[in-house]
């Protein structure tokens, strides 16, 4: 009996000894350390973090970079542009070009600046000249019309970068704004002297005058970046002799 007892005991501790090493396997292999990597696997885990930090960088670039929708921190350019044209057409058909430019201007919205015709005299044959400024969305349309009533003979184009002193007259008028409206605010204090009040009375009446100069100065410049001039002789054809 005693013996069958002991028997059964053993069987007992080999049962709980096997039950300890099965649940203790797992955790051997979950605390062993991970395989070493490779040097084939570990350049391409270096490549592959190459490639996403230069995608990062890139796509600051193009952050960085002036939009398609033309929206970015650069100056804004301000060109003067002008045409210069020469346009022969028979004697006789001579006003009758003259009036249709003159016509096809204005229904194109043109500033005219000057338009002067000389008739045909038995010394001189008949001339014309005009200059406008078109907008620059009608100026093709208009060179055009011209083409269909006579010949261009010349056509010149020359431009001129006003950027600086727009810039420069920008700043100026600026500046004296915010002295004129200073100045009219010192003539609100009651507390100052006749003579300090003489005196910036005297000072407000020069800035004012300095700054109307210069928003006539910016108008002009205006004038000239928002249009574009076109200048246009006629002249008759002459017959050979």
């Amino acid at each position: 009996m005693r013996r069958y007892f002991l028997v059964f005991v053993l069987q007992l501790l080999i049962a709980a000894c096997g039950q300890q090493s099965d649940s203790s396997a797992p955790e051997a292999s979950s605390n062993m350390a991970p395989a070493p990597m490779a040097p084939e696997a570990r350049g391409m885990a270096k490549m592959s973090a190459d490639i996403e930090q230069s995608g990062a960088e890139q796509s600051l670039t193009e952050l960085s970079e002036p939009t398609k929708d033309g929206h970015s921190n650069a100056l804004k350019k301000y060109i003067a542009l002008r045409h210069h044209l020469q346009i022969e057409t028979k004697s006789e058909q001579m006003q009758a070009s003259f009036d249709a430019a003159l016509k096809h201007c204005e229904a194109l919205s043109c500033e005219l600046l000057s338009a002067n015709y000389n008739k045909e005299t038995p010394y001189n044959p008949p001339s014309a000249s005009m200059s406008a400024r078109v907008p620059p969305r009608n100026v093709e349309i208009f060179l055009t019309g011209l083409a269909k009533n006579g010949e261009v003979l010349q056509h010149g184009r020359d431009s001129e970068d006003k950027t600086n002193q727009v810039v420069d007259t920008d700043a100026r008028i600026k500046n004296l704004t915010e002295l004129r409206d200073r100045l009219r605010l010192m003539l609100t204090d009651k507390s100052a002297k006749f003579k300090d009040i003489i005196e910036v009375e005297r000072e407000l009446s020069n800035t004012q005058s300095q700054l109307d100069a210069m928003l006539s100065m910016r108008k002009i410049l205006s004038q000239e970046t928002d249009l574009v001039a076109v200048n246009i002789n006629f002249s008759a054809a002459q017959g050979i002799t």
